[in-house]
């Protein structure tokens, strides 16, 4: 996940972000739109430190951010103080020993806030002793009915009354585990095209294209036509260019195929 941005990059997502066109982004900084455009596509271009400095100001970075001094589009130097974190956690920070874009992108998610919240009321028992409260109401209550009435087994009553104990440890450690898997699988979502090399994922593309094909020749062919195109396709063939002889001599050719014997075993 580390991801060290290019100014091409920083600049190309920052006027992505306020949807702003070239044009647009010309009238508010007064740079023509053929520099803003090398600004943003050509890695080799000079450009001009004024330009930098309007450009920051106007999107609210500093020129640090854009030149790459730092990953921070704002904060350069920040007090510990301001920040409220304990020794030990800035230890850790500084020893890089946990993936410090992760620790920022959990903490400046939408969700963290109601995750933390939930952490600290697990950890501080800020209302476990209202649940405790609530869980020897319902208790009582039911005990009362059942010395009290002749309640057969299934009473919706008292079975709700008996439902509505809860353990108050196990009900808290779920939200926690609730919020944090929520948060985790939209970092997840967010990291999707980071996952993988080009190189694979080109694979991969490769992979769902001929898995389409295979399919739709298969409805069209038949299973065995389907498997040969597919097979050819890997190894590099255009099969509309091979003679009805150098077709069968493939077909014959993928049917001693273990692969291929398999696949007709199973069926």
């Amino acid at each position: 996940m580390e991801c060290k941005l290019t100014m091409q990059e920083k600049l190309n997502d920052l006027r992505k972000e306020r949807k702003l066109k070239y044009a647009e982004l010309e009238k508010a900084t007064g740079i023509s739109v053929s520099t803003l455009q090398r600004m943003e596509n050509d890695a080799e271009v000079g450009i001009n430190y004024q330009d930098i400095v309007t450009i920051a100001k106007f999107y609210d970075v500093s020129a640090d951010y854009l030149l790459g001094f730092t990953d921070n589009r704002k904060y350069r130097n920040v007090a510990i103080g301001e920040l409220g974190l304990t020794d030990d956690a800035i230890e850790t920070l500084k020893s890089r020993k946990l993936n410090n874009r992760l620790v920022s992108e959990i903490l400046s998610h939408p969700d963290a806030k109601a995750l933390f919240s939930a952490m600290e009321v697990y950890i501080d028992r800020k209302i476990h002793s209202q649940i405790n409260t609530m869980n020897t109401i319902y208790t009582a209550a039911e005990e009362i009915i059942r010395e009290n009435y002749d309640v057969s087994d299934g009473d919706e009553y008292v079975d709700a009354l008996h439902e509505a104990v809860v353990d108050e440890d196990e009900y808290l450690r779920y939200r926690i585990t609730e919020r944090f898997s929520a948060l985790m699988k939209s970092l997840f979502d967010m990291h999707k095209k980071d996952a993988l090399p080009d190189e694979q994922m080109g694979i991969l593309e490769e992979m769902k294209t001929g898995f389409k094909t295979y399919l739709t020749d298969k409805e069209k062919q038949g299973t065995e036509r389907a498997k040969l195109i597919l097979f050819a396709k890997q190894i590099g063939l255009n099969i509309s260019k091979l003679t009805d002889e150098q077709i069968s001599l493939l077909m014959e050719t993928l049917r001693e195929s273990e692969t291929y014997k398999k696949g007709r075993r199973r069926k």
